[in-house]
């Protein structure tokens, strides 16, 4: 799967010149509400398609983790202005849409089987992160919800064809926002590192990536400096990069029922349940697969993520986590028997230490009561 890609500040420069690539007459925008204008990416990228004499059709009533009827919503008016290529400009949620309404556009069959069949030409993508962590902009799969469940739908053409990681986009996020989008950045690293499906360059990405977030996202919290927004923000992309080779793996699993149900942002929900299982995957690395755990051993030297790696090492991460202010708010507040049945299975299959359904549920009364 081959992608273009532009890293650093004033990387959205290179926007015009990949519009004219295309040689489009209609965008079909896919972007934030608010966030939009906040971010300083309405003056940018007006200008750039005034200057382009391109019809715009812009396309952001939806909401939060792509609905299917808010994926229907968009096909229509796709289809119904005849655009011949979608820009994305957003956060993980705002990317997700436009590479489903691409995808979908151009390829049909039903998500809970994954099997489609392509009935039109896939449009070209250009997508452009104004948060740094969710690294949708570098994957070929997206999140949908359906009746309340949450499908992954992966396929090669949902990849987009252009990223474009400009961090002044990030500049203005709050610290909240910019702990929830990090720090789910460094959890698709980290577990892109003791991935089942890791490879060499999985492996390169992610240490590339974990080297530019662990150090820095403490800092994030507490100050606006620019360099430091430019290295998360790069840390982001290459997080991205890592996950599209593997997958996520369990934290992710057992964060999902988190913000299905209790509106928990996905960042945050992750965070709440990694310390947890972190200590799990290296408790089960040091025990059964010495190669898998001298990885993690090689990396904690390299970037010095702990003094060592021993039975405390999960209670660290909470501390970590904590110091981010992504605490955990639900203790003793969630319905174990609901969130353990909607753990998605499919993530699991990644995840180092096999976890049987009844180890989800003694996994999540550990973390919430």
């Amino acid at each position: 799967m081959y992608q273009r890609y532009y890293l650093g500040k004033d990387s959205i420069r290179n926007l015009i010149n990949e519009v004219e690539y295309y040689r489009p007459n209609s965008v079909f925008l896919v972007r934030g509400k608010k966030s939009y204008e906040s971010c300083g990416a309405q003056s940018v990228i007006n200008n750039a398609l005034v200057s382009l004499n391109l019809n715009v059709v812009e396309f952001w009533d939806f909401e939060t983790n792509p609905k299917m009827e808010d994926l229907q919503k968009g096909l229509k008016l796709l289809t119904a202005n005849h655009c011949n290529i979608i820009l994305a400009i957003g956060g993980g949620s705002v990317l997700d849409m436009a590479k489903l309404i691409r995808f979908f556009n151009s390829y049909k069959g039903e998500i809970t089987d994954s099997v489609f069949e392509q009935q039109n030409e896939v449009l070209p993508l250009i997508a452009i992160p104004t948060t740094a962590g969710t690294g949708s902009e570098a994957t070929h799969f997206a999140v949908l919800y359906k009746d309340q469940v949450k499908y992954s739908i992966a396929h090669e053409a949902i990849l987009p064809d252009v990223a474009i990681d400009d961090p002044v986009f990030t500049y203005n996020n709050s610290s909240y926002l910019s702990a929830t989008t990090g720090f789910d950045a460094l959890a698709q690293a980290l577990e892109a590192f003791w991935n089942l499906n890791s490879t060499t360059e999985s492996d390169l990405y992610a240490t590339k990536a974990i080297s530019l977030l662990w150090h820095n996202l403490p800092l994030l919290i507490h100050t606006s400096e620019d360099k430091i927004r430019d290295e998360v923000a790069e840390g982001a992309f290459w997080a991205g990069r890592a996950i599209n080779i593997t997958k996520t793996t369990a934290p992710h699993a057992f964060s999902y029922p988190l913000t299905t149900f209790y509106q928990v942002p996905h960042g945050h929900a992750v965070a709440i349940v990694f310390p947890w299982i972190m200590q799990l995957n290296l408790n089960y690395m040091l025990q059964n697969n010495p190669e898998s755990y001298n990885k993690i051993v090689l990396l904690n030297k390299e970037i010095g993520m702990f003094n060592r790696i021993d039975k405390e090492t999960g209670m660290k991460m909470k501390i970590y986590i904590d110091n981010l202010n992504l605490k955990n708010h639900l203790i003793g507040q969630v319905d174990l028997n609901l969130i353990t049945k909607y753990v998605d299975p499919v993530r699991l299959k990644n995840n180092p230490c096999l976890i049987s359904t009844k180890m989800v549920r003694e996994i999540y009364q550990n973390i919430f009561n």
